[in-house]
């Protein structure tokens, strides 16, 4: 069996010889089918194959032969010191000494954007940044440019590296598996046309860094999936340099070997519209123009989206219309942005990066897409898994390294759009209760969080919340951390409520709405506060009593109040007290009489107002509702100031102030204090008027109340003035301006006067 062996392996390597290439090849495998383990037989179909032009055959055969054999292959992969034989050797052996090398893959073009980090990239490649080694590290989501952008710069730099470029697609994320150290290496030797003194892993190795010792190539090491995977490829201190790109952001290149990491993100708008310009040329583009926004708008920048969607138009340009509308829906979005292989398709792309993430991250990336906001905190973060807060920090690492989440701020994160389409897409295989499970976990962590900063705003707010159980829950400082978080977290809070609505959540949809009001009444944004409780009253009748039912109608009210809507407040006001009166529900009557009485009185029904205040006063006494009463107190002060009986006005603003100096109602006491200033300005007492108004203005200031503040302001400019301080009466109104404008009030004139006016 031996002699046969041999024999057969002597008429392989004769008809290589003979350029019997595909005969020789036939045979091969014939004799490998008997003889699999013969190295010897793998080497002569490895000539084969290379003389025959189908190198990209020869390392899945060697990989599968060292998965059998468990025995190393990478020396086959190196060139035979005579040549190979080949149809080519005939010509000479000039070929041992090897043309200088550019492998640049075909059809790459001119890249758009990025000019930052290629001006950047040419200092580091070419050794002018004196704290960098000469090597950079690309990073960035699947799709966002980073190998268009290599080899665009290494195009650009190619005059500077006398013995060309080598490029490498290290396949990091291809299912197959990676390329292995010793299989690039051989390769690279034989571009470099260096054949090792040992064909050993030790000898290429040694080898490979003496050859780049002495010369001036751009190595570019495409595709790497971690920092272990290009260590050894990297080029050594020298006239070498070296680009390697991946998905994940390799940390560990910028400590051991001083690299430049540069995270790509998706293009701004502008260089997206001009991308796409390029792809499709003057004519499609002249055609599209109608759908360029909304193309641009929903690829979100990524530049492997937006050449798919010019290759698809340029393919089909009477079906535009269809594509656009494709593209347009999250259900379909993906669908439309796939070219059916992997570096044509965004899903697929995304699959190869998700296979290389550990189940936590796979999973966590799954529950981010559920979160409603365009970002999420760390503190949200753990309050959708808390069963797996061991492993949450690395799952976020895991993603925001491998470009799946962003990190646009300091412990908040956020998916890609299309990364978020993707995420949700593989939630719908999900069983439903699990899928209802996450939701309700993100409302719960929504709601408490908000609750607990709305109180801070509101001290003597009642809602039915209850206590967070093990949640752990951020208790803002002060009024002004508290505004902060909602401002930070509003349009995220916005979305959860229409999330509680798609799911039937009934109790999420009116309480969310309720956490809200007081927020935004204070910046102004009443139109969302009475589109907000619109959709919180139906819920609130299915899912709550008539005590909560009554108590969005008066936010209703208080809302329509601040937009003008007298009468529609009005109409709301007595809605809510009837459906109190009707339940026998003392408090919930109480605070709707004493709303109509501000109401009223704002009016100038200041008889009115006074019986509706004085019919709540009593109610709130029997309840020992400290907060009631000072509310009703401060309401009959500006009612009998508005009457000019200016000792009972004061008389009733210092009793609620009395009642309020040891709560946290900081709203209450600002309005007192406030009344009493334009007390004193009618008892022509205006430096007593400055003492109150400066008060006020202090307290609505650390409410980050804006409207109060500038009313306050102007009233204290009057005072000002009337004291004969002149220059700092024009301080205050200049710093009244400031805040209606950082309101975003336009028309500031009209906003001042109708603050003077205001009660």
């Amino acid at each position: 069996m031996g002699e046969l062996r041999e024999a057969t392996t002597a008429c392989v390597q004769a008809e290589l010889e003979c350029a019997q290439l595909r005969a020789a090849l036939g045979r091969v495998d014939s004799a490998l089918v008997h003889w699999p383990t013969s190295e010897a037989l793998l080497e002569l179909k490895v000539r084969a194959l290379r003389t025959l032009g189908r190198e990209g055959d020869i390392p899945p055969l060697l990989a599968e032969w060292e998965r059998e054999c468990g025995r190393s292959t990478a020396h086959l992969l190196l060139a035979r010191a005579t040549g190979e034989y080949d149809q080519r050797t005939a010509a000479s052996l000039h070929a041992m000494i090897p043309p200088r090398p550019r492998q640049l893959p075909l059809g790459s073009s001119s890249l758009v954007g990025r000019r930052r980090q290629r001006d950047r990239m040419t200092e580091v490649l070419l050794g002018r940044s004196p704290e960098r080694s000469r090597l950079v590290a690309l990073s960035g989501l699947p799709g966002v440019g980073k190998s268009a952008l290599a080899i665009e710069v290494a195009v650009a730099l190619d005059q500077y590296f006398a013995d060309g470029i080598l490029h490498v697609d290290l396949g990091g994320v291809a299912p197959e598996g990676l390329l292995s150290h010793e299989h690039v290496i051989a390769r690279l030797l034989n571009d470099l046309g260096v054949r090792p003194a040992t064909p050993t892993s030790d000898g290429m190795l040694s080898a490979y860094r003496t050859a780049l010792a002495d010369r001036s190539v751009l190595l570019i090491l495409d595709n790497a999936r971690d920092e272990a995977h290009v260590r050894r490829l990297l080029t050594p201190a020298g006239a070498s340099a070296t680009i390697v790109t991946g998905r994940r952001y390799l940390d560990g290149l910028q400590i051991r070997e001083h690299a430049e990491l540069i995270p790509l993100e998706p293009l701004n708008r502008a260089d997206a519209t001009a991308l796409l310009g390029e792809r499709l040329g003057e004519d499609h583009m002249r055609t599209a123009a109608p759908f360029v926004p909304d193309i641009v708008e929903h690829c979100s920048g990524l530049p492997l989206a937006l050449g798919i969607m010019a290759a698809r138009i340029k393919r089909r340009p009477r079906a535009l219309p269809d594509i656009v509308r494709e593209l347009r829906v999250e259900s379909t979005r993906l669908r439309s942005l796939d070219l059916g292989s992997e570096d044509l398709s965004v899903r697929l792309s995304l699959d190869a990066s998700r296979r290389q993430l550990s189940a936590p991250a796979a999973r966590l990336l799954e529950r981010l897409a559920i979160h409603p906001g365009p970002t999420i905190s760390w503190a949200a973060v753990r309050a959708i898994e808390p069963e797996d807060s061991p492993h949450i920090s690395n799952a976020v690492d895991e993603l925001v390294g491998m470009g799946l989440a962003l990190e646009p701020s300091d412990e908040r994160y956020a998916l890609h759009d299309l990364v978020r389409v993707y995420a949700e897409a593989l939630t719908c295989e999900w069983a439903e209760a699990e899928r209802m499970r996450v939701v309700r976990r993100v409302l719960h962590y929504m709601l408490h969080q908000a609750w607990s900063c709305d109180r801070r705003l509101e001290p003597g707010r009642r809602l039915p919340i209850g206590r967070p159980g093990t949640l752990v829950v951020m208790v803002p400082a002060d009024a002004a951390a508290a505004m902060t978080w909602f401002e930070e977290e509003y349009s995220t809070l916005t979305a959860a409520v229409a999330l509680a609505q798609r799911h039937g959540l009934d109790r999420y949809t009116w309480l969310l709405s309720m956490t809200l009001v007081t927020f935004q009444w204070r910046s102004g944004r009443h139109l969302d506060a009475l589109a907000g409780l619109q959709r919180a009253l139906p819920a609130a009748t299915r899912e709550s009593g008539p005590a909560d039912v009554a108590m969005v109608h008066r936010m209703i009210a208080g809302t329509h109040r601040a937009l003008g809507n007298v009468e529609a407040a009005v109409r709301e006001l007595n809605g809510a007290v009837r459906i109190s009166d009707d339940d026998g529900d003392t408090l919930g009557a109480a605070l709707g009489r004493h709303t109509l009485g501000v109401l009223l009185q704002e009016s100038g029904a200041t008889g009115e107002a006074l019986d509706h205040f004085g019919a709540a006063l009593p109610a709130f006494v029997e309840l020992q509702d400290v907060l009631g009463q000072a509310a009703v107190l401060s309401g009959i002060g500006s009612a009998r100031y508005d009457l000019g009986q200016y000792e009972e006005a004061a008389e009733c603003c210092l009793r609620a102030l009395s009642l309020l100096r040891d709560t946290g109602d900081v709203n209450g006491q600002a309005h007192a204090h406030f009344s009493l200033g334009r007390i004193r300005m009618a008892w022509e007492d205006p430096e007593a008027a400055v003492v109150e108004l400066v008060r006020a203005r202090v307290l609505y200031r650390s409410l980050t109340y804006g409207s109060r503040e500038a009313r306050t302001l102007v009233w204290l400019a009057k005072a000002l003035k009337a004291a004969g301080r002149a220059a700092e009466s024009t301080e205050a109104m200049g710093q009244a301006t400031a805040v209606l404008r950082r309101a975003g009030e336009r028309d500031l004139d009209t906003a001042l006067d109708r603050l003077a006016r205001l009660p």
